[in-house]
């Protein structure tokens, strides 16, 4: 018995983060002088390198204190185990006993002490959740900041290269995904097709419901019960609509998958780990910390994006 409430306690020990390669900026000492000979404006590339660098400096703060908290866990779930064997190893003499009400009562002890130690462990390993989510936090605009391309005053390329296709509302140059630098379009590019706005009256209630709750704050695994998660926001948002959605992000990726010219109000943009929803007008609302809209996007802290999904078709 007391062999098998150490393995649980055992199973509950968090793995320690792995260490995470951040995104070097190259050495940009070069970049003024050259566009003073180009006429060129570096500022917007000197202003990405500044961006990154900052971010930087916030995930390698976030994973310091992770880490930190994560270790802190484990010792305490050893401290915990240890505290158990302690305290059951006088009570475990009673099992030696020759009058059975004693043994009787060294198993009621020694249940209980197990029960003890047991829920201490369970709620450490939820205090840590609690930790880690305050401890995202700060990486949340890092995440909801818009991507553009720190070349869109860049020179036109040679004639014939092929544009690139943005989201509804951004030019090909200056769209927030995590593509390469884009090329400049072929003389007298036909206008890109509008986003089909309007949607079905489940999308447009969702979206409703889900503006109703702007300003909520971010809480993990939070379905309407003093904030949101990610996907929490989106299934509360729909069940208010008559629409039940899984509960994760990635298993929100269901309906019909649509392309970014075809989003209407209502339609999910869907990452492995994250979850918004299209509001229109080139917005999502999302559970970031407040719950809040955005610009259309389709990075997310390096995350796979699933695409668009329209849950009610």
């Amino acid at each position: 018995m007391l062999d098998t409430a150490l393995k649980q306690i055992a199973t509950l020990q968090p793995t320690q983060l792995p260490e995470v390669e951040l995104p070097r900026v190259p050495d940009l000492s070069a970049a003024e002088p050259l566009a003073a000979i180009a006429h060129g404006n570096p500022a917007h590339l000197l202003e990405s390198a500044q961006n990154i660098d900052l971010d930087n400096e916030t995930i390698s703060a976030a994973l310091g204190q992770a880490r930190t908290l994560v270790a802190g866990t484990i010792r305490d779930l050893v401290g915990i185990a240890t505290q158990l064997v302690r305290q059951a190893l006088p009570t475990a003499l009673g099992f030696l006993s020759l009058d059975p009400s004693s043994r009787a009562a060294a198993m009621a002890k020694l249940r209980s002490l197990i029960s003890q130690h047991l829920g201490m462990a369970t709620a450490r390993v939820q205090r840590l959740m609690g930790d880690l989510s305050a401890a995202a936090q700060s990486l949340h605009p890092v995440a909801q900041r818009p991507v553009h391309s720190a070349l869109a005053d860049a020179p036109a390329h040679p004639t014939g290269a092929q544009p690139s296709t943005g989201l509804p509302g951004q030019s090909a140059a200056g769209a927030g995904t995590d593509a390469a630098v884009q090329e400049a379009p072929s003389p007298s590019p036909e206008p890109e097709e509008a986003p089909a706005e309007g949607g079905s009256a489940a999308g447009q209630a969702a979206v409703a419901a889900a503006k109703s709750q702007m300003g909520q704050p971010y809480v993990w695994g939070g379905t309407g019960n003093g904030g949101f998660d990610c996907s929490g926001l989106t299934q509360w948002a729909y069940s208010q609509a008559g629409v039940d959605l899984p509960r994760t992000a990635d298993q929100q990726a269901i309906g019909q998958q649509v392309s970014a010219d075809q989003l209407q109000p209502g339609d999910l943009v869907v990452w492995d780990g994250h979850v918004a929803m299209y509001s229109g007008n080139g917005e999502i609302v999302e559970a970031g910390d407040p719950v809040q809209t955005n610009p259309l996007r389709t990075s997310n802290m390096g995350m796979q994006f699933k695409g668009f999904w329209r849950p009610t078709a």
